[in-house]
């Protein structure tokens, strides 16, 4: 079969069962099958050289269409057009300095209905890196990743892309600088995967589902800069808000929205947060100031399922600074096993709903000498 394979670079015809080695560029292939009752037309999306095995009895013709050259613009550092499943070394500023993040954008230009592209993330020797290094686009059609924007002591630097999952898929990949990061407002609104830049003060961020849709995925807010490294997500089951702390940093703060689906981000001022001195619940995520003297506060959910009944909660000193977390189970036996947390005046705590919107409360009850009078639990 190898030997009677018919190369061609731009366009071959014949008759019957054929077995054809493309040698041009990657294109698109209109392949037209022709019989009495009328010509067959389909497109095939070709990513280089490679074998076609044409399994008709009648006439055909192969014609190929090659992609446009790419081209960098908008101060970008790299461009890659492309088609199918790919694998593709990436050109980013000082890519092996500690601060050479960057904007990865990728776009798909025809999409098969049938396709949901993903990217893989890589250093440059091909292995693949853990953690947040996985993105699928889901249904829409352009995502932009921040990349190497937190990367962990020891890990090399991202230097390869593989995309994945793109089959008859065109697609175009750049390399932006942070630049090109959208400013967050005080509520932000967007969909799919994106990077903004916040930096107005400091301030709790809530995200939140917009348009409803049981078909959307997990929604996840990456707060990433060299001093803060948190998460925040909303889920398709019920589309409540989240909090969380934006750092005070002297450089603007990034944001990493993933997921798809269309989104929500709102930014409350510290200092409109709610407080409390002994008690406090809720039923959505939410970050509170704690105003009463040192204490000893348990973290319970209200929740009589297993799973979906999970709490956590953060506790940070008034300059954001990361000081415990603790994370408080749902099911019968949940009021009877609280999670404790130490709270001194001023502390601020993020807590994260249960999903299944049975609320959450912490009680605080003031140390020995501290004032136990005024913050006794109820």
């Amino acid at each position: 079969m190898t030997a009677d394979a018919r190369p061609f670079t731009e366009a071959a015809e014949g008759t019957g069962p054929a077995v054809l080695d493309y040698r041009g560029p990657q294109g698109w292939a209109t392949v037209v099958h022709r019989s009495d009752r009328g010509d067959l037309t389909h497109r095939v999306g070709l990513s280089g050289p490679q074998r076609l095995r044409i399994e008709y009895a009648g006439q055909w013709s192969v014609s190929v269409t090659p992609l446009e050259q790419d081209e960098v613009e908008d101060g970008g550092f790299f461009s890659r057009h492309g088609i199918g499943n790919q694998t593709v070394d990436i050109v980013k500023p000082r890519p092996d300095h500690p601060e050479g993040a960057a904007i990865l954008e990728f776009t798909t230009v025809v999409r098969d209905p049938a396709a949901y592209p993903a990217l893989h993330l890589c250093p440059a020797d091909g292995h693949r890196l853990h953690g947040l290094n996985h993105w699928d686009m889901g249904g829409d059609r352009q995502a932009r990743y921040l990349v190497d924007g937190y990367r962990p002591a020891g890990e090399p630097p991202v230097g390869r892309v593989e995309v994945v999952d793109a089959d008859n898929c065109e697609w175009r990949l750049r390399v932006l600088p942070l630049s090109a990061a959208r400013p967050m407002e005080t509520i932000t609104t967007g969909t799919g995967a994106d990077v903004l830049v916040r930096t107005g003060p400091p301030g709790a961020v809530t995200l939140r589902h917009t348009n409803g849709s049981g078909n959307i995925r997990t929604t996840g807010l990456h707060i990433e800069s060299r001093r803060h490294y948190v998460r925040l997500s909303v889920y398709p089951t019920r589309p409540f808000d989240g909090g969380e702390i934006i750092g005070i940093l002297p450089e603007p703060t990034l944001l990493q929205v993933t997921g798809d689906g269309d989104w929500e981000l709102r930014v409350i001022p510290l200092d409109e947060l709610r407080t409390f001195d002994r008690e406090i619940g809720g039923t959505v995520g939410e970050v509170v100031r704690y105003t009463g003297p040192p204490a000893i506060a348990r973290v319970i959910t209200r929740s009589w399922r297993k799973w979906g009944g999970l709490a956590d909660a953060q506790t940070l000193t008034p300059e954001l600074t990361d000081v415990r977390w603790v994370l408080a189970r749902g099911g019968p036996l949940a009021r009877f096993r609280p999670k404790k947390l130490e709270l001194l005046p001023g502390m601020l705590v993020a807590v994260s709903a249960p999903w299944d919107g049975s609320g959450w409360r912490i009680r605080a009850k003031a140390k020995a000498g501290a004032g136990a009078g005024e913050a006794s639990a109820r």
